[in-house]
């Protein structure tokens, strides 16, 4: 039995609501509509869901790949020999505080710039046209028209290599053009 049939099986009995696809077609979750299939895709509703997926997934030897909306993505047609772990639309639930939204990961980046317009707030609305989600937007430090996310990010609570949540703040996620330190240590934005 390989890796990911044991991955499967301990899905599934540790998370049983936890939404599991085998062989599941990249090109259903990129905006260019192409990639072949992955070996396993989860898709959350919950962060517990994704702490717990990404801990077994862990355990058992394999690292996740986490995917929001597929908007800068290009995948084989031959697939993915991996665990794809697809946030969108699961965590993108969101609340406005005064002059604050916290949103989830998976909140599409249009939509949250339509809620700060609804709020009466300003910042988002470089964010409008882009078609990712706000966890890839904060990995990537994405931008438009002169604004970028690290203009308004205060702070970004993130999954950690040991499965622990931690909260940066914006000078520690060392952003700048198109960069954070988000990739290479391997970190799950879970919410901003």
């Amino acid at each position: 039995m390989n890796h990911f049939e044991v991955l499967y099986g301990q899905l599934t009995k540790t998370l049983p609501h936890l939404e599991l696809r085998r062989d599941e077609l990249m090109s259903h979750h990129t905006t260019f509509k192409v990639g072949g299939p992955a070996r396993l895709m989860a898709l959350p509703k919950t962060e517990d869901e994704v702490v717990s997926a990404v801990r077994l997934a862990r355990e058992s030897g394999i690292e996740p790949l986490f995917i929001g909306n597929g908007s800068n993505l290009l995948v084989d047609d031959r697939g993915l020999d991996a665990f794809v772990v697809k946030t969108v639309p699961g965590l993108s639930g969101w609340k406005a505080e005064g002059t604050q939204i916290t949103a989830g990961c998976g909140l599409l980046l249009s939509a949250l710039a339509v809620e700060a317009a609804r709020h009466s707030l300003t910042g988002l609305e470089f964010a409008h046209g882009i078609p990712g989600s706000l966890g890839g937007a904060v990995t990537m430090n994405a931008g438009a028209y002169g604004g970028e996310m690290k203009d308004v990010i205060r702070q970004v609570t993130v999954l950690t290599q040991e499965c622990e949540q931690k909260v940066l703040s914006r000078e520690e996620l060392d952003l700048s053009y198109r960069h954070s330190c988000i990739p290479k240590n391997h970190f799950l934005v879970l919410e901003a």
